[in-house]
């Protein structure tokens, strides 16, 4: 071989090199890790909804601020990992449609008028305006669950979408509770069929998933409270 053959191989060898420690380095990074989690977790939920609601359809609240992000943006990478996890997780049994509440007026007028708990897993809760859940529900009746990614908009027990006796229900991903008023609001809300299924991180088990349902809300409640944000 040429010393020029041995050269363009040295190259190749290198270039191949960086390029699998970029790949690697990016693919187990923090964000990548907590983006497998999301789509981890999501399918999870998808796969319980699936088994207690077949072959219905799903309503997905996805983040409002997400639609007009590029490829490479956060909150749009870990959108669609969720996404693409709950369609894992229904196995092609369900239709998704995907649709974003409103953000509150308040908010976008005046970022500071609006106070969000600083502890709170799900900030978009306190600001999508409730309203526009129960607008996006009653426009597509035919979606019996629908699923937040976003958590429940904070007044959303005030809305006629979770008072009224209907077969809809909804499934969340790492939810703040504390938006129902108690532990108390929040055990009634899974044995009155608004609650369906939950997704959680398992205090007791790190980075382990948890499914919680009406069967072992109130076990979950007085294990680990705070799993709810409570």
């Amino acid at each position: 071989m040429t010393t020029r053959g041995i050269v363009i191989l040295a190259s190749c060898a290198v270039a191949l090199a960086v390029a699998a420690f970029v790949f690697v380095g990016r693919f187990s990074s923090p964000k990548s890790v907590a983006v497998s989690a999301r789509e981890n977790m999501m399918e999870l939920l998808g796969a319980r909804i699936a088994k207690l609601r077949p072959d219905a359809n799903v309503l997905a609240l996805g983040n409002p601020f997400s639609k007009e992000s590029g490829y490479f943006d956060e909150r749009r990478q870990f959108e669609q990992a969720g996404l693409r996890g709950l369609r894992q997780g229904l196995g092609g049994r369900a239709e998704v449609k995907v649709l974003f509440p409103r953000i509150r007026p308040e908010y976008l007028a005046n970022p500071q008028s609006v106070v969000i708990p600083p502890d709170s897993r799900t900030p978009l809760s306190f600001l999508i305006e409730a309203a526009s859940v129960e607008e996006l529900a009653d426009a597509h009746p035919e979606y019996r669950v629908i699923v937040s990614l976003i958590g429940l908009p904070m007044g959303i027990d005030r809305l006629k979408l979770w008072s009224q006796e209907d077969a809809r229900c909804f499934a969340l991903l790492l939810p703040d509770l504390r938006l129902l008023g108690s532990p108390a609001k929040t055990v009634e809300a899974f044995q009155q069929g608004k609650l369906l299924a939950v997704v959680v991180e398992d205090s007791q088990q790190p980075s382990e998933p948890l499914i919680v349902t009406r069967e072992n809300i109130q076990a979950v409640l007085q294990r680990q409270p705070k799993v709810f944000g409570f």
